[in-house]
């Protein structure tokens, strides 16, 4: 198969390029910067989105995965609609062109806002979400009107590269810092490798239509196991500081829909792979787009 993906320099984005030439696929990435992947069957296009879409001259495109996108949280609204709103249109764009079987589309578990659920499904009400939840969740429609579209609302994905708690918590336990911890119920997480599963299981059983999952790993854990178990694993000897979750409702998510189709490995299978593939010593940082 062929496959487009956006933002091809990201962390998440090269981990599944890797995946899908492992498993014999021709892959087409789009992003400003190289992703230094070399391989006989993938092609970079450097190419900014944000400002218009890009005329393929190719043989048609049987699924795109649209990874670009501004992540980090607190960014100035203008950045937002150009690398959210406006990159995301001009990918609507290519696809009624390629018209590819189906996109699939890195949206985020942002869009829901405040939960104020002990369990997160996708009906769990939108409220009040932050522009970074709100721009995806415009995304996810755009894309629906043009072509069939999965969204999967994903937490924290862990990888080499990735940016989040968990990480924040690897460099602090790396280092022997002391951590202040506030216990809560935990499983938002995935690891990168089950976005490929869930990926590869959409083109293998040709799903190609309309629909939203919640993504995250397997199981319920703690906060506060989550760190025990790096700390062991890690030899760490900083100081654990544990405290009862503030005044905030307590949610995990849940991925019972996305069961019927791909079943996520388990939070602690999920974090020994991440740890394993952090001490093996990865590849660097996320480039975004």
């Amino acid at each position: 198969m062929i496959f487009l993906v956006t933002g091809c320099s990201s962390y998440i984005a090269k981990y599944l390029i890797k995946k899908l030439l492992a498993d014999g696929h021709k892959v087409i990435g789009i992003s400003r910067t190289n992703p230094n992947i070399v391989h006989y069957n993938f092609s970079w296009l450097a190419h900014d989105l944000s400002k218009n879409p890009y005329k393929l001259d190719i043989t048609p495109v049987d699924i795109i995965i649209h990874m670009a996108a501004q992540s980090l949280l607190n960014k100035p609204a203008a950045e937002y609609l150009h690398s959210n709103i406006l990159l995301t249109y001009h990918v609507s764009k290519m696809a009624a062109e390629l018209q590819p079987g189906v996109v699939v589309y890195a949206s985020s578990m942002k869009v829901y806002g405040e939960i104020r659920e002990e369990v997160a499904t996708e009906n769990t009400d939108i409220i009040n979400p932050e522009l970074y939840g709100q721009t995806k969740y415009f995304g996810e429609k755009l894309l629906q009107e043009t072509i069939p579209t999965i969204s999967l609302r994903m937490p924290g994905v862990i990888a080499v590269g990735s940016h989040g708690w968990i990480d924040n918590i690897y460099t602090k336990l790396k280092k022997n810092d002391p951590l202040v911890i506030y216990n809560a119920p935990y499983n938002h997480v995935v690891h990168a490798c089950d976005v490929y599963g869930i990926i590869r299981q959409i083109s293998t059983t040709r799903y190609y239509k309309n629909d939203a999952f919640n993504v995250c790993a397997s199981g319920i854990t703690t906060s506060q196991d989550i760190v025990e178990f790096m700390k062991n694993k890690l030899f760490s000897r900083s100081s654990l500081e544990i405290k009862e979750q503030r005044n905030t409702v307590a949610h995990v998510i849940s991925n019972k829909k996305l069961l019927n189709m791909y079943h996520p490995m388990d939070v602690k299978d999920s974090l020994a792979l991440y740890l394993k593939e952090m001490l093996s010593g990865g590849e660097g940082k996320d480039e975004n787009r």
